[in-house]
């Protein structure tokens, strides 16, 4: 084996954490190791958690490595979240942990949304975290579009995850280029997601080169197209108060923008009605029988459809009559 090899090999297992095989090897080959450069793979196995490697290794090395500093990694440990890390530096210093820091470290984390170290820290004093850190921290993974953290923190408080939560989580799912996790979000909510919103998930897949995800992501796409085209509109008359107290609609929608009257130029004084549509129309033929169900069923002949109220394919009509003049000749500034 040339010398670069041997010198490679060494590298490879310093940068493992396997000193000994390195310090072994490196007298075999007499090639020599600085105390300086392995005294800082030690402490650089310390950082990563690797605690029972870094004492191994600086015997094998001949290093000595202050107990106050395998104290003080401990505590680090702790506050990363290495909880099992913390648990193997306890047993090597012979430094027991306390109750209330672990329980105090895992509400940490599960209040952070970091639900595997804040289960690992109560399992180790086999105590089950309180049912509120535990939705707490469900919703923070939804948030964050941790699907499946989120769903087994629900899970673990013996809970059913809310719907705007699944609903927010789906949508930072695709958002992130997570198809199969927001998929099975807006199922579980019983929600159908635009079609948009999956194809621009599915998108963002195949420029980071995921196709799988990507083909995921389109094939979803195509079927809800299908679907909603295969179903027919349907029409509900709804208020304003109930869309602004409704957590289905978009966060960023206040209402349809400034309005003017085209008869009489009022632009302060309107009345207005609002119907939710199950799917907006698809083509011209549909945008027709719209038109006509809107003026035969309601007495309506103008109106504004907004395509992005909700987080799905439904519309939003709104009517609006002039308070002045009674005109529906009423123009939207969108």
């Amino acid at each position: 084996m040339s010398q670069e090899k041997v010198i490679a090999y060494i590298k490879g297992r310093l940068e493992s954490g396997r000193m000994r095989e390195a310090v072994e090897a490196s007298r075999i080959a007499g090639i020599s190791l600085s105390k300086e450069e392995l005294q800082g793979y030690v402490y650089r196995y310390l950082e990563n958690g690797w605690m029972s490697r870094a004492v191994e290794g600086s015997r094998a090395a001949g290093i000595s490595v202050p107990e106050q500093d395998l104290t003080t990694y401990l505590d680090k440990y702790l506050e990363k979240g290495l909880i099992y890390s913390a648990l193997e530096a306890s047993k090597i210093t012979g430094t027991s942990l306390p109750k209330e820091k672990l329980i105090m470290v895992g509400r940490e984390y599960l209040l952070n949304g970091k639900l595997n170290p804040g289960l690992e820290a109560y399992g180790i004093v086999n105590e089950t975290p309180p049912e509120e850190e535990l939705i707490i921290c469900g919703n923070r993974c939804f948030t964050e579009g941790l699907f499946y953290p989120g769903l087994e923190a629900y899970r673990i408080a013996k809970k059913t995850p809310p719907l705007d939560g699944l609903l927010i989580c789906g949508k930072k799912c695709f958002e992130v280029g997570l198809p199969t996790q927001g998929l099975e979000a807006y199922e579980m909510a019983k929600k159908t997601p635009t079609k948009e919103m999956v194809r621009a998930c599915g998108e963002k897949c195949l420029l980071e080169r995921r196709n799988e995800e990507a083909r995921i992501a389109f094939v979803a796409a195509q079927k809800i197209e299908d679907t909603m085209k295969a179903e027919p509109i349907e029409i509900k008359e709804t208020s304003f108060k109930i869309l602004g107290s409704s957590k289905e609609t978009e966060e960023s929608w206040t209402g349809f923008g400034p309005k003017i009257c085209m008869d009489c130029e009022n632009d302060e004084e309107f009345e207005e009605r609002y119907f939710i549509l199950t799917r907006c129309p698809d083509n011209k033929e549909e945008e027709k029988w719209l038109d006509d169900t809107m003026k035969e069923q309601y007495g309506i002949e103008h109106y504004c459809v907004a395509v992005d109220a909700f987080e799905d394919d439904r519309g939003l009509i709104d009517f609006v009559v002039c308070g002045k003049c009674g005109s529906q000749n009423v123009d939207f500034d969108l």
